[in-house]
C-alpha cells in the first residue's frame, strides 16, 4: 500500500500544479471555463489536505458515544467535548478530551477496577506495552493515578485501537482512536 500511496500523492501533486498553472492562465485571459477546470483539478488535493481539519471540527457526541460502546462503556450523564485533534494520513490518530460527570467517572473507574483481565502497573512507561494484541478483547489497566481501557478491533473495515484513559483526580476522560 505504501508505494501506491506515494504514486497517488505524486499524481495528485502534478494535477494540482497543472490546476494552478491553468488558474493563472485563466485569470490572465478572463476565461470562465478554464477557471472552472482549474478548480476541479485542484479540489482533490485541497480536500485531502483538509480531511483532518474537517474531522476535528465535525466530531459529535454521537460519534463519541459509538466509540465508547466498543469498550462497553455508556455515559449516562451529559458530557462536554473539551478538545479534539486528528493527525496522520493514512494512519489516522484521533485524541479527544471530554469533561464528564462525577457519577460517570466513578462508574468507569469501577469498570476498570473490576474488569475480568484487569492488570495493575506501577509505572506510566509501561502503558506503551501492547495490551490488546487479541482482536475484540478489552484490556483493563490500573495505574496509581489513572486507569486505562483498551480494545483492538475492526471498525468500519479498518483495524482500530481505542485507548480510554481516566484519571482519579478531575473529571477528564481522554480517549485515543488509532486507525491503522
Amino acid at each position: 500500500m505504501g508505494i501506491s500511496l506515494i504514486y497517488a500523492i505524486l499524481f495528485l501533486s502534478v494535477v494540482f500544479i497543472l490546476g494552478i498553472a491553468l488558474l493563472i492562465n485563466s485569470l490572465k485571459r478572463k476565461s470562465v471555463i478554464s477557471f472552472l477546470i482549474s478548480i476541479v483539478l485542484m479540489s482533490p488535493m485541497i480536500l485531502i489536505s483538509s480531511t483532518n481539519y474537517i474531522d476535528e471540527v465535525s466530531i459529535s457526541k454521537k460519534d463519541i458515544i459509538s466509540d465508547l460502546k466498543h469498550l462497553d462503556i455508556n455515559l449516562t450523564d451529559d458530557f462536554k467535548i473539551k478538545e479534539n485533534t486528528v493527525t496522520g494520513m493514512p494512519e489516522r490518530i484521533q485524541d479527544t478530551e471530554l469533561e464528564i460527570s462525577t457519577n460517570d467517572k466513578h462508574r468507569i473507574i469501577e469498570i476498570a477496577k473490576n474488569g475480568f483481565n484487569s492488570i495493575p502497573f506501577k509505572k506510566k512507561k509501561e502503558l506503551n506495552v501492547d495490551l490488546s494484541s487479541i482482536k475484540n478483547e478489552i484490556s483493563y489497566v490500573r495505574y496509581p493515578d489513572f486507569y486505562a481501557i483498551e480494545i483492538y478491533k475492526d471498525i468500519d473495515h479498518y483495524p482500530t485501537r481505542i485507548i480510554l484513559t481516566i484519571y482519579r483526580k478531575g473529571n477528564i476522560l481522554k480517549y485515543q482512536r488509532i486507525e491503522d
